[in-house]
């Protein structure tokens, strides 16, 4: 048997930003790709099987309390993850008296609850090691507020200030585990 290759994990893993991060990581990194919407999820991973890579797949919808613990139990028994993506999200748009509640409490499940465990199960492995990296997708909503996207920019706030609370942490701690917050838009 070869030597193990490091794993990345990226959440969100179908289409968008977790997409190109997957073609981006397959060269050096076996993948583990996260999604909702296995049709998609399993053509990205065949294309990426294609091109040699190693890449497993979970179809899960991580705001679904059963599903993210069936994730967040595979990150914490990979002894070869190097580097965690928590990418997966979505938003809803209108005035916040307007929304559906129930849509509200699924984004705030998965952009804050599923994010800590999995990030919290990622660095259970990697802080004893004293390796790895942890990316948190977050956006410039969490620094500016617009109309009709509260429970989105509140969300992408908490995790640039959980990010931030990390590196501190870490720091503090003399880790050599690094966290970063992307914020694109």
């Amino acid at each position: 048997m070869g030597l193990q290759r490091p794993l990345a994990v990226i959440t969100g893993a179908s289409s968008g930003i977790g997409e190109v991060f997957a073609r981006k990581l397959a060269r050096d990194y076996d993948l583990l790709l996260i999604a909702r919407n296995k049709e998609r999820l399993e053509a990205v991973a065949r294309e990426l099987r294609a091109l040699g890579a190693g890449v497993a797949v979970l179809d899960a919808d991580l705001s679904d309390s059963a599903q993210l613990k069936m994730v967040e139990d595979r990150i914490a028994a990979a002894s070869n993850l190097a580097l965690l993506v928590n990418n997966a999200g979505f938003g809803d748009r209108g005035p916040f008296w307007e929304a559906d509640v129930e849509v509200l409490d699924r984004m705030h499940r998965l952009h804050i609850t599923a994010l800590v465990r999995l990030s919290h199960a990622a660095l259970r492995v990697m802080v004893p090691q004293n390796r790895g990296a942890l990316i948190n997708v977050a956006s410039v909503a969490a620094f500016a507020r617009r109309p009709g996207s509260i429970g989105y920019s509140a969300t992408k706030t908490w995790v640039a200030a959980f990010t931030e609370g990390l590196y501190v942490d870490l720091k503090a701690a003399s880790s050599l585990v690094y966290v970063q917050a992307l914020c694109p838009g």
